[in-house]
């Protein structure tokens, strides 16, 4: 009878039963690792959505709060050109109202005069003695002081021999501009009144 050695044959099949284990828990660690990767890359998906969001919010608030506060910004200066328009008018009205009340002047001159006013020239005082006339005030701008003599100047003789003297004022507390204050001399030629014609005479048209 054949003798058959069964310890021989044992030896691999106890080989190959105890690296089973091995490989099972190899393929548990890939597929951990696998799962840890797949988490971390779909947690880092969700973190630079999230803040791509919330940085386009951002931006679109800062822009629209941008917007805001050129608007407020526009308003704000249309504002100041307007405050500043109304207190010149204001402070030609009080001038006018003044020199009325002190009785510096006829009405008439300080309507002549007023009429020729540019905006944005305020007057400080009017003096008249006899026919010579004194204008004195200041403006932010140069300009306008030279087109206020050259109104006065061609007023088809009402006003006559125009001459300008000009200093510039330094800013203080009170400014926020550089202003230049002004002295016009000339000659006031107040309108000759018509005689009205008497009972019988016909008043004659020129």
């Amino acid at each position: 009878m054949p003798k058959i050695n069964l310890l021989q044959q044992a030896t691999p099949d106890s080989g190959s039963s105890k690296s089973s284990p091995i490989s099972a828990q190899t393929g548990q660690l890939i597929a951990m690792i696998v799962v840890v990767a797949l988490g971390v890359l779909a947690w880092i998906s969700y973190v630079w959505y999230t803040t791509d969001l919330e940085n386009k919010r951002v931006k679109e608030n800062l822009a629209n709060e941008q917007k805001v506060a050129a608007e407020l910004a526009k308003l704000k200066e249309d504002a100041d050109k307007l405050q500043k328009q109304i207190v010149l008018v204001q402070n030609r009205v009080k001038v006018i109202k003044q020199l009325r009340a002190e009785q510096r002047g006829p009405v008439a001159v300080l309507s002549n005069i007023n009429e020729r006013i540019p905006l944005g020239v305020n007057l400080d005082t009017i003096t008249q003695r006899g026919t010579a006339m004194t204008i004195a005030g200041n403006t932010a701008t140069e300009a306008l002081i030279t087109s206020f003599a050259k109104d006065l100047e061609f007023s088809n003789g009402l006003f006559t021999g125009v001459e300008v003297q000009t200093e510039q004022l330094p800013i203080t507390a009170t400014t926020t501009e550089p202003l230049t204050k002004f002295t016009i001399r000339c000659v006031y030629n107040p309108p000759v009144a018509t005689p009205k014609p008497t009972d019988g005479q016909t008043a004659s048209i020129q």
